[in-house]
């Protein structure tokens, strides 16, 4: 079974960068990794320079990328839920990386936060569970680098946890 986080945030708050530098950091050791983008906005999928290509690009196995009509795997109807995704992208996986997807609160979650904005007020993220996201932690995570360093040693734990 696939260890999952998600990664979520407003539009320009690094989801992407720090998603496909985790996914470059954990392919680079070996380990399997999917990705599950949601894209509200209905953009491009897989060409190049979009964020399909670039986590494709990175290292990732398996990338799925859904928007409220259709998702690449390409299937314009009868678009599965986002368990029944990280189900299927768990068979083959280590760990399966969800950018976006902020109304989920099943799969633990990292918060990314422009500068100025405070984790009680943001919206359309809902209130959320406690445990659900790695709270007290996320002043203490400036940087990319240190950023994805605490979500690589994260995974890892949890994967070694489950075997």
């Amino acid at each position: 079974m696939a260890i999952t986080l998600q990664i979520i945030g407003h539009k320009k708050s690094g989801k992407t960068l720090i998603t496909t530098a985790l996914i470059k950091r954990l392919s680079k050791e070996g380990y399997r990794v999917a990705a599950l983008k949601h894209d509200a906005h209905n953009d491009a999928m897989d060409v190049p320079t979009t964020d399909s290509a670039r986590m494709s690009s990175a290292g990732a196995k398996q990338v799925i990328l859904q928007s409220a009509t259709e998702f690449f795997f390409h299937q314009k109807s009868n678009v599965p839920s986002l368990t029944e995704m990280v189900e299927l992208l768990s068979v083959d996986n280590d760990f399966v990386l969800i950018e976006g997807h902020k109304e989920a609160t099943q799969y633990p979650q990292i918060l990314l936060l422009k500068p100025g904005e405070d984790p009680t007020n943001i919206a359309p993220i809902p209130p959320l569970k406690t445990g659900s996201i790695f709270r007290g932690i996320n002043a203490d995570l400036l940087g990319k680098d240190v950023i994805v360093n605490w979500c690589y040693d994260y995974l890892r734990h949890s994967k070694r946890r489950i075997r």
